[in-house]
């Protein structure tokens, strides 16, 4: 059992790291009312050049963009992977790697966004192709660009057989998907969907497959900022959800040991003024 100034000192640090974990969950209310704002425009439009760009390679033929038939049998992947820079996130990032690490394989290549991206693949032994750690809430159009060029330069030349992002989806502010998009090649709708929309007629000037190979930078863009958009979103929303916890439990930790203290402070007094009657009463003998 803990003295007295052993739980005064418990107490004390207890109330410095609360009001730490406080600090950072008004930091991470902020980053989340900053970045909040952008997935609202980012979302729809990502949606729908997603279904823009099925639509046209579910009208395409012979397209390198285009997943084919008869998949290779080890096909070589390269992963965009995206995690955070700072820790103190709840399951965050751990989620997003659980996901990944059910199907990636060895000889893939990585694109870690993020400084825990880059040391969770870097100890289990992972090729990683790049690195970028600059990824935060100030992420920029063209900053997707530049990432979407990395990763179509690859798949152009041979270097990869499909290219797949894993990515934090946001759905509200206390709950976060991860999520894993194969980004090329593209799959055709299947028969359900195209029976779905086969009373919509779209037509393509020149053609399908001429519209997909000068669109798919563009694909590739949207896709990439709104996955990241999303995860930073998801980031602070997680983070300030973790700061808010560990706030209360501190809170609730502080209670506790000021109740024990104040009993065992009683319980000193109580013993000094019984032996203060005692050796009294001891001299009135």
């Amino acid at each position: 059992m803990a003295v007295g100034s052993d739980l005064k000192k418990q107490i004390t640090s207890i109330n410095s790291i609360s009001k730490i974990t406080k600090a950072m969950e008004l930091v991470a209310t902020a980053k989340l009312k900053k970045v909040g704002k952008r997935i609202s425009d980012s979302k729809p439009y990502f949606a729908e050049v997603y279904t823009v760009f099925n639509d046209i390679i579910g009208k395409a033929d012979n397209s390198i963009y285009q997943a084919p038939a008869n998949p290779k049998p080890n096909k070589k992947t390269c992963w965009l992977i995206v995690n955070s820079n700072l820790g103190l996130a709840g399951g965050y990032n751990i989620n997003v790697n659980k996901l990944v690490m059910k199907e990636i394989k060895h000889t893939d290549h990585i694109i870690a966004i993020g400084s825990k991206a880059e040391s969770f693949y870097k100890n289990k032994n992972f090729t990683l192709a790049s690195v970028h750690k600059e990824v935060d809430i100030n992420f920029s159009y063209d900053d997707a660009r530049e990432l979407a060029s990395e990763l179509l330069s690859g798949f152009n030349n041979g270097q990869y057989d499909e290219i797949k992002i894993a990515y934090t989806k946001f759905i509200n502010n206390v709950t976060f998907e991860p999520t894993i998009l194969q980004l090329l090649p593209i799959a055709k709708n299947s028969q359900q969907e195209t029976e779905k929309n086969d009373n919509v007629i779209t037509e393509f000037e020149p053609d399908p497959a001429t519209i997909l190979a000068s669109a798919v930078p563009m694909y590739l863009n949207a896709i990439i900022f709104s996955a990241i958009v999303e995860s930073q979103v998801s980031e602070q929303a997680s983070r300030r959800t973790a700061m808010e916890n560990a706030t209360d439990n501190a809170s609730d930790m502080l209670e506790k040991l000021s109740l024990e203290y104040n009993r065992k402070r009683q319980a000193a007094i109580t013993q000094e003024i019984s032996e203060i009657v005692a050796g009294a009463s001891a001299q009135e003998s």
